[in-house]
């Protein structure tokens, strides 16, 4: 069994507000992909600034090797991860989280993650700048969801759910599968 946990899923769908309370219930650490990926940069720089100013494609290589960090060099015994939404674009990142990690979706409809996102997205979320924030989501959603569901180890319906209710879900799922 993997002692790694991985949430995955659309931005608004949860991840980074679950794992640190995922963590506590499991009495590990955790950590947040964009924040290691930021301090890993040394610039002082957030997500939304490196994606600018280096391009997106510049980003996904940073952010594959801070999954690669988290999953195969880190030595903490047991780790949650909080994947950013596009972490499984590239396919080296599908494959590394199916071989080393027990995946949950934190899945939310584009429309309920434009909610939670706010009318204007943080500065951090580059990929949803623009007029229409909900549009965006809807094409990631679309572009997204196949390796999502390919990835998941299981899923997890953030919608009409508390962060705490979700937090039950995911672990009622890491024990059926024996992790916690």
């Amino acid at each position: 069994m993997s002692e790694r946990v991985a949430l995955i899923g659309l931005s608004g769908a949860g991840k980074t507000t679950v794992a640190p309370k995922v963590a506590a219930r499991l009495g590990c650490d955790w950590i947040d992909l964009d924040l290691e990926i930021a301090r890993a940069a040394g610039t002082g720089a957030g997500v939304g600034d490196l994606i600018r100013e280096e391009g997106e494609a510049a980003f996904r290589a940073r952010e594959a090797e801070a999954l690669r960090q988290a999953l195969e060099v880190d030595r903490r015994p047991r780790l949650v991860v909080a994947c950013g939404a596009g972490a499984l674009s590239l396919r080296e990142n599908r494959d590394r989280l199916q071989a080393r990690a027990v995946t949950i979706w934190l899945r939310v409809t584009p429309g309920i993650a434009a909610e939670r996102l706010g009318s204007a997205p943080e500065g951090d979320r580059p990929l949803l700048e623009g007029d229409a924030p909900k549009a965006r989501l809807q094409t990631l959603w679309e572009a997204r969801r196949a390796a999502y569901e390919a990835a998941a180890t299981g899923v997890v319906d953030t919608e009409g759910r508390t962060p705490d209710e979700v937090v039950e879900r995911v672990v009622a799922l890491l024990r059926a599968a024996g992790w916690a």
